[in-house]
């Protein structure tokens, strides 16, 4: 599943053609929690997640099977675990001494009564497991306020996001070095094309909030040397959903109960999941157990079980200040923008086919696939430009880093990859019938207008086939040595403006481009002069009636 899952992340980009071969996003259609907080914050059911429901009802028969099976993220820290090993033995033994320590003491001071019976040593130590609940009730109950904080904490988009922002052109350039470096020695020559077409993205893409994602993975990662697989045993809602519903699964552990003359299954169990007895909704199915146990006796059967599953980890004070926090987010950020209105940012521009600002907000999931697959690596993660809740949200930003960046004319391929329906899945014809954006001039800053220089590159690289920028005046002037000079001054025919931004990254000049694309529905900039072409009437572009089809 681990090579499946590189595999269609690596698909997951642009090869030449315009439609990709499918199946890319498919492990986050398989993700429960994704599709539970997009379908809540949507208020609507979401076909694309279908596969989410065959994971649920498996889940009801196998137990919690993804975890162990599936999940990419953890499988990537059993093999980081096992890398550290020498250094993660000593470390997970300190800190488990020190937790049992601390346990047994606080066991001794208060000892219990026959009037109130005390819990024991093992039930303390994992009252750290009720932190995945908390959780996984903090993200639910958000999602119902429509504060989407699902790809903070879900598994698949902190791992893919992280690939794609910081992993992915890490090891473009690392590769590209290292190539460089070796310069056709030792038969480099006949593998760079495979690497190049196999191994490698597409391009490297400077993202912003690279290092965000880098950090939270490796954070991620960096918990093992606490203890092993800490990050699902404590932290993961997806993992904290999915063993709820594994309580009452069919599969079934034999003996239940830890040998008492042994117990080596518990001691070297990944997710605690053997002390007391069988912990149903920590088990991952791994199998250990029944590889190293010394006598042979333990097997897993299908069989349903008698006995009431043990309590989950979980108090009432636990699920009240889950549910507290998951109400208060959305308050806080309400009342933080009741009390200072954020401005609507004009260029805040978001991908092909995106409507309504909060309904895009509600279905996106923050996977990072869309900015994976832009060939062009216009598509960039927002970060404060729509509020806490728009962070790592795909925006369009056309000259970042100095890169020429735009929305290819006819590529579509963000829609397609997209898990939750966020961007819309649009044909070529579609998506030209629907702008991004508008652009506008700004002539004190445009070298024909503003300072009489020679330069229509704006013009030139316009994809529309009528073009959508042209020429509206065109004369000659001398320069200082007494050469004539052709002048031509663009504007912009907004009835067939796709807001692409292409002339906005290709324009010359320093800075601020001289024609930028908006939003649509923003307020004229202003930045455009009454228009008079020579010997004809005036023109104002901004006056025309409304098309049709509802576009300026």
């Amino acid at each position: 599943m681990l090579v499946l899952f590189l595999w269609l992340f690596r698909r997951t980009e642009y090869t030449g053609a315009d439609q990709l071969a499918g199946g890319e996003n498919l492990f986050f259609r398989l993700d429960p929690l994704s599709a539970a907080a997009a379908m809540l914050a949507a208020r609507q059911f979401i076909a694309l997640f279908w596969p989410a429901l065959i994971v649920l009802a498996l889940t009801i028969v196998l137990g919690r099977f993804f975890c162990g099976w599936i999940c990419p993220l953890g499988t990537l820290l059993d093999y980081f675990h096992r890398l550290l090993r020498p250094i993660a033995r000593r470390t997970n033994r300190f800190c488990s001494t020190a937790a049992l320590g601390c346990e047994r003491e606080t066991a001794a001071s208060t000892m219990p009564t026959k009037a109130q019976p005390g819990a024991t040593v093992l039930q303390k130590a994992r009252r750290l497991h009720s932190a995945r609940y908390i959780l996984l009730i903090v993200v639910l109950l958000a999602a119902v306020f429509s504060f989407p904080l699902v790809g903070f904490v879900d598994p698949l988009a902190l791992l893919t996001r992280g690939m794609t922002l910081w992993g992915d052109p890490t090891l473009h350039r690392g590769v590209d070095a290292g190539l460089e470096w070796l310069d056709g020695r030792w038969g480099t020559e006949a593998v760079e094309p495979f690497v190049g077409k196999h191994l490698i993205p597409f391009r490297a893409t400077v993202f912003r909030l690279a290092g965000v994602s880098a950090a939270i993975l490796a954070a991620i990662f960096a918990l093992e040397l606490v203890a092993r697989r800490f990050w699902c045993r404590n932290c993961c809602p997806l993992g904290a959903m999915l063993g709820l519903l594994g309580r009452w699964s069919l599969v079934r552990r034999l003996p239940a109960e830890i040998c008492k003359p042994c117990g080596d299954c518990a001691e070297l169990c990944r997710m605690d999941a053997l002390g007391d007895g069988l912990s149903a909704e920590d088990c991952i199915l791994c199998m250990d157990c029944v590889d190293l146990c010394p006598k042979g006796i333990a097997k897993f059967v299908v069989k349903r079980s008698k006995r009431q599953p043990r309590p989950v980890d979980l108090s009432r004070r636990g699920a009240l200040a889950g549910m507290a926090v998951g109400a208060a987010i959305p308050g806080l950020a309400a009342a933080a923008q009741m009390i200072r209105p954020r401005k609507d940012d004009p260029y805040l521009l978001r991908p092909p086919g995106v409507g309504d600002e909060n309904t895009f907000l509600d279905l996106c999931v923050r996977c990072g696939e869309c900015m994976k697959v832009c060939p062009t690596g216009v598509l960039q993660p927002a970060v404060l430009e729509s509020g806490i809740e728009g962070i790592f949200s795909p925006r369009l930003m056309f000259r970042h880093v100095f890169e020429q960046t735009y929305c290819e004319y006819t590529c579509t391929l963000c829609g397609q990859v997209c898990p939750s329906g966020a961007i819309p899945r649009l044909t070529e014809a579609a998506k030209l019938r629907r702008p991004i954006g508008l652009a506008y001039f700004d002539h004190l800053r445009c070298l024909p207008w503003g300072e009489g220089t020679p330069c229509i590159r704006c013009e030139e690289m316009c994809p529309v086939p009528e073009k959508a920028i042209k020429i509206l005046n065109t004369f000659t002037i001398k320069d200082a040595d007494g050469f004539e000079l052709e002048i031509q001054q663009p504007y912009v025919d907004r009835y067939l403006c796709v807001g692409c931004g292409i002339c906005e990254s290709n324009c010359p000049v320093e800075g601020p481009s001289a024609i930028r694309v908006q939003r649509l529905g923003s307020p004229n900039p202003g930045t455009e002069v009454m228009l008079k072409p020579r010997d004809g009437p005036k023109i104002q572009p901004d006056s025309t009636p409304a098309s049709p089809s509802g576009r300026p």
